[in-house]
């Protein structure tokens, strides 16, 4: 069997979000931690964000903001 670098490797190779994959796993063995993760990560875009608003870059400071939103509406 493949190791599991190799694995996410073809599986990002061929355009899937492991890390989305993760969290919906996550979600399904144990909806409260996957909850508390996509908060987690909705506060680092919320973060990410804000930087870029600093540097005045409203185009990306959007797209975070736009996936902030996104993990808070998926839980």
């Amino acid at each position: 069997m493949a190791n599991v670098d190799e694995l996410i490797r073809k599986l990002v190779n061929k355009g899937v979000d492991v890390a989305e994959l993760l969290l919906d796993a996550l979600s399904v063995v144990d909806p409260q931690e996957g909850i508390r993760e996509r908060i987690r990560l909705a506060e680092e875009y919320l973060e990410e964000a804000r930087q870029y608003v600093d540097k005045g870059d409203a185009v990306q400071a959007s797209g975070k903001a736009y996936k902030a939103a996104e993990e808070v509406i998926k839980h």
